[in-house]
């Protein structure tokens, strides 16, 4: 049957045959050029010079009449190509509207249906590329992929509706069913998966893979997003990073954000500039931003809190609204909720906390603390009791372990502690303890140096000055009043310790001594000069006055040497009045012995 049908075509149209063309048609050009195949009605009708053409189909290559290079298969396939070159159309209408687009590949019934003047584009797949017209550089391969296409140019579109409603948008790369489907001016977007980017329309620079990974962006650019559902509301934001099934799923306009794991930012909606990294960390923070989660459920329940610093397995697990905190440790500030301004390191370090402002460093430190603010605890569970004690210093591995409530108390060094609710409290040294407030300790049986690194007293003081204590009392002077008086008193020995001693007066010169008033060349007053001057002073020569001891006091050295001297002079007023005496009764004997 085919040989016959074969035979009776050969016998009908042998007569049209014309230089070294094959045409099989009822004359469709009177100048059919050279080398083309021509087989249906109307195929390659206006042929002129174009050479080289297979045109298949009716009205297949119809208005063709310089284009060179082409083949056009099935109806309508190429009807309007003019000049246009190198193309290969296979499918009814595809390539309709193309007139001097060249290298263009379009395969499928209306593939490339509107294509006027573009070039280089590869369209496979039903109504592929349909809307195309002077768009270059596309490859679409799938159902009405780039349908909408027009002057796009550089896209790749490769599964059902892949980039089906983008006009504009160039240099896409769209895979799978309905990925970039309702993409318009977007350019320079990667969407790979079922649905990726499905409602992008002018967002830029995207990179979305997974199945409907980035599904709701519209205008959201720069993004990247990696995973099932990853960033699946995303509209407006824009340079964000997803990672992970339903990573930063709920985010609408956040920007800036970095989501990496199963469920991380799940609920971001516009908080903005956040990272987090780790199974579902952050999944439910809603606004809150410039957060950074690292580790399993760290900051999972973050919904409004900014600015906080999460790191470790559970890390910050319970905040919702705190804001500046710094957690790094598994389970640090773990039941924390809206307490703000905290720095916690440390396994479950601070692992109570609800208040602010506190600094917890080491393994347990803080663990018990709930509203105690601004603590700071550095060391193995340091302060691990204090629940409501605030404004504490705690140093040292299990340092400040006894107290609760006490607040203001510094304790520093290995098992430091305080009796609990104290204030004002310091113990500082290894083992030191303090049991009242407003009181500082040093030490557990140590000595106290100050100026020397080797003490070897309970305090030894070192002045930088030679012959100077270095010790001072502002609050008791010279002007004080006495309140006791004694015998008693401290002095310093040779070696500069202070030691109880009895009162003693030194001389620096034996001219400051009274022995002077018996030398042969001292001036002994007259007693008439010195019952004269008492008559008029009130008192001895060169003895102060009353007036004068209470302004000035008295030097007890010259004192005594004052008071020594007027006795030894009263001494010698003496020896010369016995003198007299003596010699007045020598004088009587005589008389007497006369008579």
């Amino acid at each position: 049957m085919k040989s016959f049908y074969f035979l009776l075509l050969s016998m009908a149209y042998s007569s049209l045959q014309a230089q070294t063309n094959y045409v099989v048609n009822m004359a469709n050009a009177s100048s059919p050029g050279q080398n083309n195949t021509l087989i249906g009605p109307r195929a390659g009708t206006a042929i002129t010079s174009g050479s080289q053409n297979s045109f298949v189909g009716v009205d297949a290559g119809a208005n063709n009449t310089i284009g060179v290079n082409n083949s056009f298969v099935g109806i309508s396939a190429g009807s309007n190509n003019n000049v246009g070159s190198y193309n290969n159309f296979i499918g009814s209408f595809a390539g309709a509207g193309n007139t001097t687009g060249n290298f263009n590949v379009f395969l499928g019934s209306n593939a490339g249906y509107r294509n006027t003047t573009g070039d280089n584009n590869s369209f496979v797949g039903y109504g592929s590329g349909y809307s195309n017209t002077v768009g270059t550089q596309n490859s679409f391969v799938g159902f009405q992929t780039g349908f909408g296409n027009t002057t796009g140019g550089g896209n790749s579109f490769l599964g059902f509706y892949a980039g089906r409603g983008n006009t504009t948008g160039q240099n896409n790369s769209f895979v799978g069913a309905y990925a970039g489907a309702s993409n318009n001016n977007g350019s320079f977007n990667s969407f790979v998966g079922h649905n990726a980017g499905y409602r992008n329309a002018d967002g830029n620079n995207n990179s979305f893979i997974g199945t409907q990974a980035g599904y709701s962006n519209t205008t959201g650019s720069n993004n990247s997003f990696l995973g099932y559902s990853a960033g699946y509301n995303n509209t407006t934001g824009s340079s964000n990073t997803f990672v992970g099934t339903y990573a930063g799923a709920i985010n609408s306009t956040g920007n800036y954000n970095s989501f990496v794991g199963y469920g991380a930012g799940n609920n971001n909606a516009s908080g903005s500039q956040n990272s987090f990294m780790g199974y579902n960390v952050g999944s439910l923070n809603t606004t809150g931003s410039a957060n950074s989660f690292v580790g399993y459920y760290a900051g999972l329940n973050n919904t409004t809190g900014s600015n906080n610093t999460f790191m470790g397995t559970g890390a910050g697990l319970s905040n919702s609204a705190g804001m500046y905190n710094s957690y790094s440790g598994s389970g640090a500030g773990y039941n924390n909720q809206t307490g703000s301004q905290n720095t916690i390191a440390g396994y479950q370090a601070g692992y109570n906390l609800t208040s602010s402002a506190n600094t917890l460093v080491g393994y347990n430190a803080g663990y018990n603390t709930t509203s105690g603010a601004n603590n700071t605890f550095f060391g193995f569970q340091a302060g691990y009791n204090v629940t409501t004690g605030s404004n504490n210093i705690i140093v040292g591995p299990m340092s400040g372990t006894a107290i609760t409530d006490g607040s203001d108390n510094v304790l520093m060094g290995y098992n430091s502690q305080a009796e609990d609710g104290l204030h004002n409290a310091t113990a500082i040294g290894a083992e030191s303890r303090v049991a009242v407030s407003n009181a500082l300790i040093l030490g557990n049986g140590a000595n106290v140096g100050i100026g020397t690194s080797a003490p070897a007293t309970r305090l030894e003081v070192v002045s930088p000055q030679a012959d100077q204590s270095g010790l001072r009392l502002t609050s008791l002077t010279t002007n004080s009043p006495s309140v006791l008086a004694t015998d008693q008193f401290l002095t310093v020995n040779p070696q500069g310790d202070v030691v109880k001693a009895r009162y003693q007066l030194r001389i620096s010169d034996v001219s400051q001594w009274s022995d002077k008033v018996f030398s042969p060349t001292y001036q002994l007053r007259p007693l008439s000069q010195v019952a004269s001057y008492v008559r008029e002073q009130g008192h001895l020569p060169g003895v102060p006055s009353a007036e004068q001891v209470k302004k000035e006091g008295v030097d007890l050295v010259k004192m005594n040497s004052l008071l020594l001297e007027k006795v030894e002079e009263l001494t010698l007023y003496s020896i010369s009045q016995q003198e007299r005496i003596d010699k007045l009764e020598r004088m009587l004997v005589e008389l007497l012995q006369k008579k």
